[in-house]
């Protein structure tokens, strides 16, 4: 006799749907994606899953957010209690851009996104999901200047867009090769880190 399985409820049967197209979507494109093969990795059917999200397109949307939402709170997760919360975050996500999948998957996801932006649910996803992360950035980066370690005179919503500007760096190169994301990241993160480091004198190296 067979056993029925389990009933899921709303919110865990959208999360296995989000999972499973962030995983579709960073690998085959949008157009790649077919939401027949996003449901069976979800272990759900297509009309089920078009009861949650009403189109293709407002499924990335939700994705695209819902992998910022994730990415944030990893990163308030790594930065909370660290004493230079700059250099903990930027080199974490460094070293970890070659070899995480959710970071690459988040990286691809922002590229692809750039070239649907033509679509009213995929630029609103993806503005929110930009500017949260500047906002989120401003905040660590004003700590981390309030304790010394950031530059007075750094603009710091220019540094989030800067930031911002080499992580699709990264989505780049770990699309080309694994192995160059892997070199480039953690040096262009300590590059980036040190340029936001406050000027120290020859003198007061030596004291």
């Amino acid at each position: 006799m067979l056993t029925e399985r389990p009933r899921l409820s709303a919110d865990v049967r959208r999360a296995g749907i989000l999972a499973a197209a962030r995983h579709e979507f960073a690998r085959k494109g949008f157009k790649g994606a077919g939401t027949a093969e996003i449901a069976a990795r979800a272990g759900c059917s297509e009309p089920t899953l078009y009861k949650h999200f009403e189109s293709k397109q407002a499924l990335f949307a939700a994705v695209l957010e819902d992998a910022g939402r994730r990415m944030g709170e990893r990163v308030e997760s790594i930065v909370s209690g660290a004493e230079d919360p700059i250099g903990a975050w930027l080199q974490h996500i460094a070293e970890q851009a070659s070899t995480d999948p959710e970071i690459a998957e988040l990286l691809r996801l922002r590229m692809l996104a750039v070239s649907l932006v033509d679509d009213p649910a995929v630029h609103a996803a993806l503005r929110r999901s930009t500017t949260e992360m500047r906002r989120r950035m401003g905040r660590i980066l004003a700590r981390a200047r309030d304790r010394g370690q950031v530059r007075e005179d750094v603009d710091l919503d220019a540094v989030a867009w800067l930031w911002f500007g080499f992580t699709l760096a990264g989505g780049f190169a770990h699309a080309l090769d694994d192995s160059l994301a892997a070199d480039m990241c953690p040096r262009m993160a300590r590059t980036f880190v040190d340029l936001l480091r406050p000027m120290v004198s020859e003198a007061e190296e030596g004291t």
